[in-house]
């Protein structure tokens, strides 16, 4: 166990892997010695995992030769190649300071060039990683895509989309959750959309096609709800094919595999983005499950008459609290709360 390095790994990204002779070793010319270190290293670091990974899979890649290269030919080398990638449309050029290899030991001076080229070419080659955008409970954002799309992002709810898409790939954003879109136009001309002018929200039952237009989708309970609120849309749900005129409502049960269609009015719908609660005539229990929703807690109901009570007119959603408030008014009823419990009570009468 001597010949273990002298040094903490726990700072090091993809490059400064490459670069490290003892993990070459490993790579190269695995041994039970260098095995245990890695495997306890990764143990204790799980968050590394992904560096190592890929700096493992370029070193594998290549085909190492034992001609060792004086520094010279490395820097002439290093420069053709830089020069090449360059000029090729869209390169992203990582920058390494070549005295590195002075300081990664006898392998690292035999194949550093050679391991650096690659490892440019791997950044430039490899796919970006996908943005996301997350809410926890009672939480709202607003959110600008570099499109200048417009996304407000209810609580409890997730996007997800690439930071950069190729010349024919449409824009495309992963919903889980709830989330209000003002789609940018690209192309007013619906007849002729070329594929990056597309605009495709997956969900998990459901995927929305869109132009240039404003709309609400949202996934809770085994029901995805899509309501437009301008514009039109095309709905891809079940191999079937819904083209949505605003003020449309289209509820899928994944439970069901059920689709159902009614018009409503789309302001209401979306009166969370102004932290309103307008719902079509509510019953407390439902009231009850989009507070669960947002908040996270878990409502019961001591006296089960209380589920069929409705409550007109709008409900802040500023916080639980006022929320809440406002229901034990209405309904002259008492609410308890037990860490993430809530029971609602009927008053006994006096």
């Amino acid at each position: 166990m001597d010949n273990l390095p002298n040094k903490s790994y726990k700072d090091f990204n993809e490059s400064d892997f490459i670069c490290d002779p003892f993990f070459q070793d490993w790579i190269i010319k695995p041994s039970r010695e260098n095995e245990q270190y890695w495997n306890a290293f990764l143990l204790a670091h799980p968050e590394k995992k992904e560096a190592v990974e890929n700096a493992g899979l370029l070193l594998k890649s290549l085909r190492f030769k034992e001609d060792a290269a004086n520094e010279i030919q490395i820097q002439h080398r290093f420069a053709d190649h830089l020069k090449k990638i360059e000029s090729a449309e869209g390169a992203k050029i990582v920058r390494f300071n070549i005295g590195l290899l002075k300081k990664t030991g006898k392998v690292a001076a035999v194949i550093g060039g050679v391991i650096l080229l690659a490892y440019i070419f791997f950044l430039v080659k490899r796919e970006p990683k996908d943005a996301v955008i997350a809410t926890n409970y009672g939480e709202m954002k607003r959110v600008y895509l570099p499109d200048s799309t417009y996304i407000v992002l209810n609580a409890h709810s997730q996007i997800r989309y690439r930071k950069s898409r190729g010349t024919n790939q449409p824009r495309e954003i992963w919903l889980d959750g709830e989330a209000f879109f003002d789609v940018k136009h690209l192309n007013k001309d619906t007849a002729n959309v070329k594929p990056n002018e597309r605009f495709l929200v997956h969900g998990s039952d459901v995927t929305v096609e869109v132009l240039g237009t404003s709309f609400d989708i949202r996934q809770r309970r085994g029901n995805t709800e899509v309501v437009l609120q301008s514009g039109r849309i095309k709905l891809s749900v079940k191999n079937e094919e819904i083209i949505m005129q605003p003020g449309e409502w289209v509820v899928y049960n994944s439970i069901e595999k059920r689709i159902t269609r009614s018009v409503t009015v789309p302001e209401n719908y979306t009166a969370w983005k102004e932290k309103k609660l307008l719902l079509n005539n509510p019953t407390v229990e439902e009231i009850a499950k989009y507070l669960e929703d947002i908040y996270g807690k878990k409502i019961v109901f001591e006296d089960t008459k209380l589920r069929n009570k409705k409550i007109e007119g709008p409900i802040l959603l500023d916080n639980l609290d006022d929320a809440l408030f406002v229901i034990s008014t209405v309904l002259n009823i008492k609410i308890e709360q037990k860490d993430s419990l809530l029971i609602l009570h009927s008053k006994q009468s006096q």
